[in-house]
């Protein structure tokens, strides 16, 4: 379906069809969930400092494998907005921090990752509302990220060499992997099953609900 904004952004990116996607105020009508599992599926984790490329997608889908049934659309969305935004190393958004407060303080540093919050919040709430979902309870938001924590330990295994210095994930017992390996994808593949999960899993594509015009 065909969708013209009702006026011109003043800050936009153009999705990969072309269709230009607010990023500051973002909408639900703007939300298409064939380009966003698309852009996952070229958005590199880790900078793309592992042996083949891990896509954002290949992650969703790994996580999706192992979340209990009530979490899997949620965390199919866990990380929909790097679609929009890219996915933003945690390592840099702590030296992004430091940074700003050995510059400008902490109160400055405060409000900077306030900004990053709130715009990942907005383009979160556009995208849940098009998938006929609510935002995760702050129980659900601690669930999703034990999984989330789940499958870098499993990227850490399944498609990272031997580390020099530990990570932050090793000292926690509870997360680490007992699965059999998880078998990379191209970027191809993890499109098709990401976009495949969404029309089973998310309620505005699956039937079970009608969106709001």
């Amino acid at each position: 379906m065909s969708y013209s904004p009702p006026s011109l952004p003043v800050i936009w990116m153009p999705s990969y069809t072309g269709r230009p996607i607010d990023l500051v105020n973002p909408i639900a009508q703007e939300v298409d969930f064939a380009e966003i599992a698309h852009a996952l599926s070229l958005e590199n984790r880790f900078g793309g400092n592992t042996q083949k490329p891990i896509s954002v997608a290949l992650h969703t889908l790994i996580g999706c494998a192992l979340a209990p049934d009530n979490l899997v659309a949620l965390f199919a969305l866990h990380d929909a907005a790097e679609a929009r935004l890219g996915d933003r190393l945690q390592p840099e958004k702590s030296a992004t921090y430091q940074v700003a407060c050995e510059m400008f303080g902490t109160d400055a540093a405060d409000m900077i990752e306030r900004v990053r919050k709130e715009l990942e919040s907005r383009h979160d709430r556009a995208i849940h509302q098009a998938a006929g979902l609510e935002i995760p309870t702050p129980e659900q938001k601690a669930a999703l990220r034990r999984i989330d924590l789940m499958v870098l330990a499993i990227e850490k295994r399944d498609f990272h060499v031997p580390q020099q210095l530990p990570w932050m994930i090793d000292a926690i017992p509870d997360i680490q992997p007992s699965c059999p390996p998880f078998t990379w994808m191209p970027p191809e593949e993890a499109e098709a099953e990401l976009l495949a999960l969404f029309k089973r899993h998310l309620p505005a594509l699956n039937g079970k609900m009608m969106l709001a015009a």
